[in-house]
């Protein structure tokens, strides 16, 4: 990674930072400990080293050595750093500010950031956060975090505390245990539909005929429909979750996505007599739907109401009360036996494109992911691994083996036996 070799009475280290420009630092004979001492610190920071701080690590008093960095307090650095973040979505900064002004002000605010260390400070503040926090709320702590840190370098300090170790696989973070998807299968989304309130039956509906994601459902304006033999929907903006319309999730998201006539008729009876900047799917007041009202107050209850048996109502507790969110123990196919998520109608209409024999580039494309690979990731498994026709062709060979076997009198003989 980095290489020493003489030039006159002096010796220079030679390094090339992340496969960009070569690097060079000469430290005068007739001993080349300096040298070997360079050659150390740049293969133990990964090379990812400028000239300055080499010289700053091995020979302070060196004049081409990067000056000490001046001292602020991550608290100050936290607020500069937050003044000049620009390149990402009001809601994204939002959720940075909250997340820094939180516990990363709260608990490391205090300390200067040139003196913040791993293993002192960032490795103990880790483990707090998972006793009392889901790991994805710890990762998120920790990735918000060291870009702040990223961007202190080398302004503040030589290198970032946070960055991965060298030789290991990952930075310590606790894992997150990944959501099984619920796919609904027809008379089940039945099931749903048909406990589900005036209000949420066409948003439900609409999820399931377009797979869209629910901002982007509840963002459409009437403009944004356009019916006739081919209807199609244009995803130009997604509502978020504190009611404000912006920009959707990324540039693949922008898209049209076509209907089928069954859903089309939906959004056809929904538009009749609205202007086109009016709401596909207002709120029941008029306005634009909030993402938490919809799930606990129409959602749930809808979910909950499917999941209980006309025949075997839920049992109440000894002293006779009985949970909103009681459901039935019974097996019965008249109600739902599984509670999905909203996010799962999306899950569920990717199942049955699949089934309907859709590729999954087509499938991208449609439910806007900025990579195919996305789309593999997220619903691979829900591909048949191999073709009838495939399976068929593999079962007359197991077929033909085994009567082989069997004409050529091979039969197992059992361990220590000796043929006659």
């Amino acid at each position: 990674m980095a290489s020493i070799y003489a030039r006159g009475t002096s010796f220079c280290v030679r390094w090339r930072a992340a496969g960009g420009r070569q690097q060079c630092c000469t430290f005068r004979g007739p001993s080349n400990i300096k040298a070997v001492a360079a050659k150390q610190y740049i293969e133990a920071q990964g090379a990812l080293v400028s000239r300055a701080q080499v010289y700053a690590a091995v020979d302070p008093s060196s004049s081409q050595a990067m000056p000490r960095p001046p001292t602020m307090l991550l608290r100050d650095w936290i607020e500069r750093w937050l003044a000049l973040k620009v390149d990402v979505a009001a809601t994204t900064y939002a959720e940075y500010a909250r997340i820094l002004h939180g516990r990363v002000t709260a608990e490391l605010g205090h300390l200067p950031v040139a003196r913040i260390s791993r293993y002192e400070h960032l490795d103990p503040w880790k483990a707090e956060l998972a006793r009392t926090m889901m790991p994805a709320g710890v990762r998120k702590h920790w990735t918000v975090l060291n870009q702040v840190m990223h961007d202190a370098v080398p302004h503040l300090r030589a290198d970032n505390p946070m960055r991965r170790p060298p030789g290991r696989r990952g930075n310590g973070l606790p894992r997150v245990a990944p959501h099984h998807a619920c796919v609904l299968e027809p008379t089940q989304a039945g099931i749903l539909l048909a406990h589900c309130p005036a209000p949420l039956y066409d948003v439900v509906a609409a999820l399931l005929g377009t797979g869209l994601r629910l901002g982007e459902l509840l963002g459409l304006r009437v403009g944004d429909v356009r019916l006739g033999p081919d209807p199609v929907v244009q995803v130009d903006r997604t509502l978020h979750r504190d009611g404000t319309v912006g920009e959707p999730k990324t540039t693949r998201s922008r898209r049209a996505v076509a209907m089928t006539p069954r859903t089309g008729k939906l959004f056809g009876r929904l538009v009749a007599g609205k202007l086109g900047e009016d709401l596909v799917f207002p709120a029941p007041g008029g306005g634009p739907w909030k993402a938490g009202n919809l799930r606990q107050r129409y959602w749930q209850p809808a979910v909950i109401a499917a999941q209980r048996c006309p025949q075997h109502p839920p049992v109440a507790a000894s002293s006779g009360w009985l949970s909103p969110r009681a459901v039935s123990a019974c097996r019965c196919p008249e109600r739902l036996l599984v509670r999905p998520r909203l996010q799962d109608l999306r899950h569920t209409h990717v199942a049955y494109l699949i089934a309907a024999g859709w590729d999954f580039l087509a499938i991208q494309l449609r439910l806007g992911h900025a990579s195919i690979r996305t789309t593999f990731d997220v619903y691979g498994h829900l591909l048949a691994r191999g073709e009838r026709s495939r399976l068929d062709g593999l079962d007359r060979q197991l077929g033909l083996a085994q009567a082989t076997g069997r004409s050529a009198g091979s039969v197992p003989q059992g361990r220590g036996t000796r043929p006659a």
